[in-house]
């Protein structure tokens, strides 16, 4: 008959293998995650200053009606009628981890991209 003192010893043997194994298990598993280090991009983060849209079509809308009209394949007049019937359906809430995509935005990147009938 096996004494109470060996099998206690060999449940505590196991354990200790248990826990290194376990130990080994969770070191792998952080390893594999990436821990990030940026939310966005830098460039990204320029692009309310130095965007297409505060940039490029501020200027087409004061000096070349035509050529934003060519962008958009709209004057900036219908632009805007499109815009005040769509952007509440558009418009996100700002949150505490960042701030929304502006409607106007949206519709300007939407329009853009229907326009050159590209594709992803």
């Amino acid at each position: 008959m096996v004494s109470y003192e060996v099998v206690r010893e060999c449940a505590q043997i196991i354990a200790v293998l248990l826990k290194e194994k376990l130990r080994g298990m969770l070191c792998d598993v952080n390893k594999s995650h990436k821990k990030r280090r940026f939310w966005m991009k830098q460039w990204i983060l320029r692009r309310n200053r130095l965007g297409a849209s505060e940039t490029l079509l501020k200027e087409l809308t004061l000096e070349d009606k035509e050529a934003y009209r060519n962008h958009l394949r709209m004057y900036e007049e219908r632009f805007d009628e499109l815009l005040l019937k769509f952007q509440d359906c558009i418009k996100k809430q700002d949150t505490v981890m960042r701030l929304a995509i502006p409607p106007k935005l949206k519709l300007q990147v939407t329009l853009g991209y229907l326009t050159t009938g590209d594709s992803f």
